[in-house]
């Protein structure tokens, strides 16, 4: 299963989660555009996104990682 990984950045600490969740939300709403399933797996300071796809890449607009 196709994996993305999206991490918070350097934001001050008190902000630091919720720019993770608004990242993480845009990746899972560009990837739901190529698949049917997204699973979002939040981490300390990152968060995994699962998608279905048989090696599917995300679209070249979209990278792989984010910081």
């Amino acid at each position: 299963m196709p994996v993305v990984t999206v991490r918070a950045g350097n934001k001050q600490r008190s902000g630091k989660f919720d720019t993770l969740v608004r990242r993480a939300t845009e990746k899972a709403s560009d990837l739901l555009e190529q698949s049917g399933r997204v699973l979002v797996v939040y981490e300390k300071e990152c968060a995994s996104i699962y998608y279905e796809g048989e090696g599917q890449q995300p679209l070249r607009a979209s990278a792989p990682r984010v910081s």
